[in-house]
C-alpha cells in the first residue's frame, strides 16, 4: 500500500492519483487551494472533483456530436449505479468517488442531479429567464459544494447546504462569464433572454462576438449578481470545521477574483480568457492568511438578482 494515496476497502484498494491528475490538469484554482489541506481530505476533495470533472468532459469533448454524447452519458450513470451498488470498478473515478461517498455518507441524489444537468448540455443552447439558469447551475455546480459539505463537515449539514448552493451559483456564473467567448463558438448562450433583452441585447449579439456599450451594462449587471451570491454564500465557510475554512476560503477568494480580472480586462470577454496567475494566487492567500475574508456579509433578493 502507497501512503496517502491508497486506502483499503475490504480486500480492495481505491488509489487517488488519477484523481489528484485531474483536478491539476482541469482546474489549477482549486487544485493550488486544496493543496494547504491535509492528505485524507484532499483525496476526499480530489475524488468528488474528479467524478464531476470527468461527467461534465463526455459532453464537453463531444461536441456536435449529440449522439454519441447521450450514448456516453447513459453508460457513465449506468457505469456509476452499478460502482455504487458492488462497491468496486475498474474505473479508477468510480472507485474513489464511491468510496467518498459511502466514507462521508453523501446522498446519492446529489451526483445523480450532477448528471442531470450536465445532459442539459447536449441540447439546449439558451436560456429563457434566469429562474431557468439557476436551475442548471444549481445541477452543474451547487450540487459539487454540496457533495464536498459533507466532506468536509458542519455543525448543521441542512443550513450548510443552503451556503453551499449560493455558493456552487456564484461560481457558475462567474465560468459562464469568463467563458462568453468559448461558449458562443459553440453555439451556446447561457445569458437569459429576457435579461439580454433588458440591455438591448439578443442572443445573436453574442454568437457573433459583438463588443458594445451595452454588452458592458449587462456584463457589469452580471457581475454584481455573482458578487452578490458570493458575499450572501460566505456566511456558509464558518459552518465548516476549523481546519478547512482556510482552504475553502481561499478558493471562494481566488474564484471570485476572476470578476476582477474580467473588469480590469475592460469587459473582454470574447478574446481574452480571464484566470488569476500564480503571482496573484499567492498575493490572495498571504492577505487571506494575515487579514482574513474581504467579502462581506449582505443580504439580497434572488427575485432582482
Amino acid at each position: 500500500m502507497f501512503a496517502g494515496y491508497l486506502y483499503p476497502v475490504g480486500e480492495l484498494h481505491v488509489d487517488f492519483k488519477h484523481a489528484e491528475s485531474s483536478i491539476k490538469k482541469g482546474s489549477k484554482t482549486f487544485y493550488f487551494a486544496s493543496r494547504f489541506m491535509g492528505r485524507e481530505l484532499r483525496d476526499s476533495f480530489y475524488a468528488v472533483y474528479a467524478f464531476c470533472r470527468h461527467t461534465d468532459n463526455l459532453i464537453d469533448d463531444n461536441e456536435n456530436n449529440p449522439k454519441l454524447q447521450r450514448i456516453l452519458i447513459r453508460q457513465w450513470k449506468k457505469e456509476f449505479l452499478d460502482t455504487y451498488k458492488n462497491d468496486y470498478s475498474t474505473n479508477p473515478i468510480l472507485n474513489s468517488f464511491v468510496y467518498t461517498m459511502k466514507k462521508y455518507n453523501i446522498p446519492l441524489r446529489y451526483p445523480l442531479e450532477l448528471i442531470r444537468g450536465v445532459k442539459t448540455d447536449i441540447a439546449k443552447k439558451e436560456y429563457a429567464t434566469f429562474a431557468e439558469l439557476r436551475r442548471y447551475c444549481y445541477r452543474v455546480a451547487s450540487v459539487v459544494g454540496i457533495m464536498l459539505t459533507y466532506v468536509m463537515g458542519a455543525g448543521d449539514i441542512s443550513k450548510a447546504k443552503k451556503y453551499a448552493t449560493k455558493l456552487g451559483i456564484a461560481m457558475q456564473l462567474t465560468n459562464i462569464l469568463r467563458d462568453v467567448g468559448e461558449d458562443a463558438r459553440l453555439g451556446r448562450v447561457y445569458f437569459p433572454k429576457d435579461e439580454l433583452a433588458r440591455f438591448g441585447l439578443t442572443l445573436k449579439d453574442i454568437l457573433s462576438l459583438k463588443r458594445t456599450k451595452n454588452l458592458i451594462e449587462f456584463l457589469k449587471f452580471q457581475i454584481e449578481r455573482a458578487r452578490r451570491y458570493y458575499a450572501e454564500a460566505v456566511r456558509g465557510i464558518s459552518m465548516l470545521q476549523k481546519d478547512v475554512r482556510p482552504v475553502i476560503s481561499l478558493a471562494f477568494t481566488l474564484y471570485r477574483e476572476i470578476l476582477g480580472v474580467i473588469e480590469e480586462n475592460g469587459y473582454e470577454v470574447y478574446s481574452k480568457r480571464a484566470y488569476v496567475n500564480i503571482f496573484r494566487k499567492i498575493f490572495l492567500y498571504l492577505r487571506l492568511m494575515f487579514f482574513g475574508s474581504t467579502v462581506p456579509v449582505m443580504q439580497f433578493s434572488p427575485e432582482k438578482f
